[in-house]
């Protein structure tokens, strides 16, 4: 039995995150923190949690605590999770890992030096949709990929709607801290392979005051294949992507959300079929491998490294849309 801590308790994680946790037997849920005093009494209340900590260092000091999760805004990634690894604790932090890869690299090292476990919350993957597409892919089953595009609109986001997420001080960025992660992360696992260069487009250009609110985005792999990526806080709210084979197209409509659903389609000779998937849910998996990791002493799907390569990508996004270049990955 993992003894897991939350250390935030923001929508996320009361619609999408305390619904799965609940399912997994291997996880107790016995405290909660967030500098909210209400919302943690609140969400103590609504979720039956006994404890409630006053400040997060009280909840390190817990010594029945095995692992905190972190989801809070991404300002206080790094420390929060640094003071957990220097308590001794795994972690689970939320996307985007950090506020640039210099933070990231910070956290690895304290990872490390303690050697505990870091997560990062990349649960795309994991769900049954991306799962049956890997499969596909694997498989073989539109033959060599050429290309894959991925797009992620969530229209209507500002300050008013989202809250901290369109604060650049608390956010670090608006659509490619909040869903390019993710969805970098997904053209990753697809292709296995990392990124080595970009070349990106955003606009608004990001400043100390405004987030970026659209950005489109070219990807090259170490393998040389392509991934274009468009993401938005003004364009409609939808989500879908495509992998295009040799052989083929494999089309997935409204797959990447908290619960499983949406449709998917292969193309052959012009011909769609529909493809049916199991229905896994990508959080459920992650936690699960997570816990899995501390017990076994073993790796969770995506870790601090995964977190760091992914924000690495992101700040080349940010300086080639500057620069107007096409900048390669260093991390």
């Amino acid at each position: 039995m993992i003894r897991l801590r939350l250390c935030g308790c923001g929508t996320f994680v009361r619609r999408g995150v305390m619904p799965q946790l609940r399912k997994i037997e291997t996880i107790e849920i016995a405290g909660v923190y967030d500098a909210n005093a209400n919302s943690s009494k609140d969400f103590a209340n609504t979720f039956n949690i006994s404890r409630i900590y006053s400040t997060y260092d009280e909840m390190l000091n817990d010594k029945s605590v095995d692992a905190v999760y972190i989801c809070i805004p991404n300002v206080f990634h790094k420390d929060h999770a640094i003071q957990a690894a220097d308590a001794g604790k795994h972690i689970f932090c939320e996307k985007p890992m950090a506020m640039n890869a210099g933070e990231c690299r910070q956290m690895v090292e304290a990872v490390e030096k303690n050697n505990v476990k870091f997560a990062i919350g990349f649960c795309y993957p994991l769900a049954g949709p991306q799962q049956k597409a890997k499969q596909l892919i694997d498989d073989g089953a539109i033959d060599e990929i050429s290309h894959i595009h991925i797009s992620f609109n969530l229209g209507g986001y500002n300050k008013e709607t989202a809250g901290w997420r369109c604060d650049p001080k608390f956010s670090g960025g608006g659509p490619l801290m909040d869903l390019a992660p993710h969805l970098i992360h997904l053209a990753c696992f697809f292709y296995d392979d990392k990124v080595k260069s970009v070349m990106a487009y955003v606009n608004p250009k990001k400043s100390e005051t405004e987030i970026e609110m659209d950005a489109r985005i070219l990807l090259e792999f170490s393998n040389n294949k392509i991934a274009t990526i468009d993401t938005s806080f003004i364009r409609g709210n939808m989500h879908h992507y495509d992998i295009v084979g040799k052989k083929g197209l494999i089309h997935a409509f409204e797959t990447m959300c908290w619960q499983v659903g949406g449709t998917m389609q292969i193309e052959k000779d012009f011909k769609r079929s529909p493809v049916e998937f199991e229905p896994i849910e990508g959080i459920e998996r992650e936690f699960r491998i997570f816990t899995n990791a501390i017990e076994t002493d073993r790796q969770p799907f995506a870790t601090a490294y995964d977190g760091l390569h992914i924000q690495s990508v992101i700040d080349a996004i940010y300086e080639s849309d500057k620069t107007a270049s096409r900048i390669n990955i260093i991390y």
